[in-house]
């Protein structure tokens, strides 16, 4: 856009809309034609999704068919994806694509948590898929939908605050421990209480390794690598790239106990009639929790909790995001402050440094014969 003044009291404001130039003449001062820039700015990009034919009557009910069998079903959390799906279904499905534009996707938007009570993660969750789904009606569908632009993007998401603190204490892992170990066993026998033995194990992996629950529950034993100590994390989240987490002497040993089941490479495959690909450990967890009297913590916690000990204990802040996963460093630097112990300790390092060089200056301060050349070397040598 631009401005030109024609004469005094007269401009002519210029911009591009709908492929098209356009103008206006302004009569007044050149703030007043500043404004009127603005405005028409404002007026363009709020619009420009809607530079449509208007003849185009591809419907939203439409569209979430088509995404839901080119990507929703395809989706690791396909079961979730659908319950999105029919949500937006059931709020918009009968509106043509053009109709919803800005306004329409933050009042459903907004909905979600004053209407329908979901948490402010949930509702970002929501809205991600909506905001997906409307990206590829503008463009790969564009001519279907008759939409140019994703009217999501004008959409202020109120994300939650993930900078979540919360790790385990010493104290608390002790506790934990105990309360895993005091159900390892059947009541009075030696035998493995095989129900609970399979949760002790998640437990104990997501809290040596770091790993995601469904990280955890996509382990095959082919990744289970004993040798090296390693454990290979092929789930297709965050990026999709296969990694390796350090597995421990200790938590080998426990996972030779783990019963293998016949027909299945998975650790642990889903039980016995569940209807849907997701697992969850909510409830036993919880329960788990109570015994060991630990609150305010999440089963993601637990990753929480082998980051942030990482870290406490020296740990190098880019190796932790390689074992974490994690694409951006930025993810891994809310740990950064845990390592501050670890920074002082490096302390000593300078201080013998220092010992050493003022070792050296004593020696060359002494009475001696050496040339010029053997102090030198004495000193840097």
């Amino acid at each position: 856009m631009s401005i030109h003044k024609k004469s005094d009291g007269l401009f002519e404001v210029r911009w591009r809309e709908g492929g098209h130039n356009r103008s206006v003449f302004v009569h007044g001062s050149y703030e007043l034609a500043r404004k009127i820039e603005r405005k028409k700015m404002s007026v363009r990009d709020e619009n420009r999704h809607l530079d449509i034919k208007r003849e185009v009557n591809f419907r939203m009910s439409t569209l979430l068919d088509r995404y839901w069998t080119h990507y929703g079903s395809k989706k690791r959390s396909a079961s979730r994806e659908k319950s999105v799906i029919e949500g937006i279904r059931e709020t918009l499905g009968r509106a043509f694509v053009r109709e919803v534009d800005g306004s329409a996707v933050s009042r459903w938007y907004e909905d979600l948590t004053a209407v329908r009570g979901l948490s402010a993660g949930t509702a970002v969750r929501h809205f991600n898929v909506m905001h997906h789904m409307m990206e590829k009606a503008a463009t790969i569908w564009s001519k279907e939908t008759g939409i140019d632009r994703n009217p999501a993007d004008l959409v202020e998401v109120k994300r939650p605050d993930d900078q979540r603190d919360r790790y385990l204490s010493e104290d608390e892992l002790r506790r934990l421990k105990q309360a895993l170990d005091d159900k390892t066993y059947c009541k009075g026998t030696n035998k493995l209480n095989q129900t609970f033995f399979r949760l002790r194990l998640i437990v104990l992996i997501a809290l040596a390794t770091g790993m995601r629950a469904s990280e955890v529950f996509g382990l095959c034993w082919s990744d289970v690598m004993y040798s090296e100590g390693l454990l290979a994390v092929r789930a297709k989240l965050k990026g999709g790239k296969m990694r390796y987490v350090p597995m421990t002497p200790e938590l080998a040993g426990e996972l030779r106990r783990l019963p293998v089941v016949i027909g299945e490479d998975r650790l642990f495959p889903p039980k016995a009639g569940a209807t849907s690909g997701r697992q969850r450990v909510e409830r036993s967890f919880e329960d788990l929790l109570k015994r060991a009297m630990i609150e305010n913590f999440r089963f993601h916690d637990l990753r929480h909790t082998f980051a942030s000990w990482y870290m406490m204990n020296g740990g190098d802040l880019y190796e932790l995001a390689k074992i974490l996963g994690h694409s951006n460093i930025k993810m891994t630097e809310r740990y950064a402050k845990l390592a501050r112990a670890h920074i002082a300790r490096t302390g000593s390092t300078a201080r013998e440094i220092w010992r050493l060089m003022e070792a050296k200056n004593a020696e060359m301060l002494m009475p001696n014969k050496r040339t010029p050349v053997e102090d030198v070397r004495l000193l840097f040598g």
